[in-house]
Order: structure tokens, then sequence, then C-alpha cells
């Protein structure tokens, strides 16, 4: 069983996917509003798991990422990426930005840039840290960044408690981190509005990988395929190229990466801290 790295340990870097855990309690939490009426759940939520988790794993080194706050470069690629969602709630909106105001004052680093998901600033962090010898622990439940474990890198489920190896992945997946982006093309997003290949979910894309090794080997050997799953990928290809374009993340951004901003304990501000929760 895959473990974190020992409390208080000096070379892990926690990252945790912030825009996905604000989403994530407001809609878990009921709603709740602070005294002068500003909707609070969500910001409730996150910030209290942001300090138990600081307080059971005393992390030296922290970072939090968030999605830009306008469309994705993905969307100049496809412009059916995400489509099929509705704008953001107003009162998630005015939250995200307040979760954001207090991990600043908690001294944390927020890593935001236009354009770009959070998950792509994490894989960027994730590949400065790997050179620079850093474990590092993402903290998130989106399965698209289970293509980043592997090595010093896991990934924790901090609602349940469930910390991913290459072991658990593969448990979960029926591949392992390395076939994941290619498992996600595959089957397709329904949330993100990629569509992938039709009729194949995650046993037959695993199943598939597992024989072939990658969508290239997959279509290298489609005369060994028969039926409507051949008939499907040969009429889908161009739909699971785009689809592993959509879903590969991006991890060569600039970003500010060094241990004076990660080490966030020093940067606290205690007095902004008590006026901003007396607030909520």
């Amino acid at each position: 069983m895959t473990a974190l790295p020992p409390v208080g340990a000096a070379d892990a870097l926690y990252i945790v996917d912030l825009s996905g855990y604000v989403f994530r309690a407001y809609h878990a939490i009921a709603p709740l509003s602070s005294p002068s009426g500003e909707p609070s759940h969500a910001t409730y939520g996150t910030i209290t798991m942001l300090n138990r988790m600081i307080d059971e794993r005393d992390p030296k080194l922290m970072a939090v990422a968030m999605d830009s706050k306008g469309p994705s470069f993905r969307k100049g690629i496809d412009d059916a990426y995400k489509a099929n969602r509705p704008p953001p709630p107003e009162d998630l909106s005015v939250q995200m930005q307040r979760v954001r105001s207090l991990v600043e004052l908690l001294g944390i680093q927020v890593w935001q840039q236009d354009g770009f998901e959070a998950d792509d600033l994490i894989a960027t962090a994730v590949r400065r840290a790997l050179s620079e010898g850093l474990r590092v622990v993402i903290v998130s439940a989106d399965k698209d960044l289970m293509q980043l474990v592997g090595g010093s890198v896991v990934m924790w489920d901090t609602m349940r408690n469930k910390v991913y190896g290459p072991a658990e992945v593969a448990e979960k997946f029926g591949v392992g981190p390395d076939k994941m982006h290619d498992l996600l093309a595959l089957t397709g997003d329904s949330s993100d509005n990629v569509k992938g290949i039709p009729s194949v979910g995650p046993k037959t894309a695993a199943k598939l990988l597992e024989q072939f090794g990658s969508i290239e080997g997959i279509y290298e050997g489609i005369d060994q395929l028969k039926g409507k799953l051949r008939e499907n990928l040969e009429a889908h290809r161009a739909a699971a190229d785009l689809a592993r374009t959509l879903v590969a993340l991006r991890d060569d951004l600039e970003i500010v990466f060094d241990k004076t901003a990660l080490d966030f304990q020093p940067h606290v501000n205690v007095k902004g801290l008590e006026e901003a929760y007396t607030e909520l």
C-alpha cells in the first residue's frame, strides 16, 4: 500500500488542486453565509480541509494551483471542449476568489495563469520538483492527474483518505500511470465534452492497452480486432487523436518555483487571517 511521505518531511512538496477542492466543497456542503451575507460554504469547506492537512501532515513545502479565470488553450484546439458546462454560479466565483485570498494569507504559493488549467500548472510543478530531487504529493481526486503518479510522486484524495501510487492507479483503472494518457483519450471524458471512441469504456480501453501498449499500437494491430470494436476504432481515429491532444498535460509553463516561496510557514499573515476569519 502506497503511503504518504513522513509527517514534516523536508523534501516533500504538497501541491493542492485548489479549484477542484473549492468545486467539490461547493457541491458537498449545504449553503452557508457570513454575517454580511457573503456565501461561505465552499470557502469554509476548503479552508477547513487545508488547515486540517497542515495540522496533520506538517508540510514544509506547499503550493496550490487554480484554473484560469478565462477559457483554456484547449478551447482553441477544439471549440467543443467543456462547451457542455454552464457558466459558474456567481456564488461559486465569489468563493473561489475568497479562498484564494485566504490561501495567500496562509503564506501559500498560488499558481494561476491565463489560458491554462490547474492540471497544467501541477504537471509543470511536478517536473520542476523532480528535477530538484523533491518528492511530490498531489492533493486531488482528478483522474487526469493520475498520469503524473510514479516514483517520487503520489496522489492523495483527502476526502476519501486514499493515496495513489502506481499500484493503486493500476488497481483502479487496469493500467499504470504511464498508460493513463492513452486510456483517457480512448474513453473520452463527458464532463469535459471530450468524445473519445464510442462504446469504449475503461475496461475495454485497459484491455486494448494491455494487448497493444498504446493508441499507436492499437491502430498498427487493428487487423487483430473484429466486429463493432474495430469499426468504432477505425471510424473514430480522428476523435481519439483529438482526445489525446486535449487530455495531455502541459508541463512547460513559467511558474514561481523556489524553496523560499514554497516554504509557506514563515509567510503566514496571522493578523490578516484573524480579521478574515471573523468576516466568515
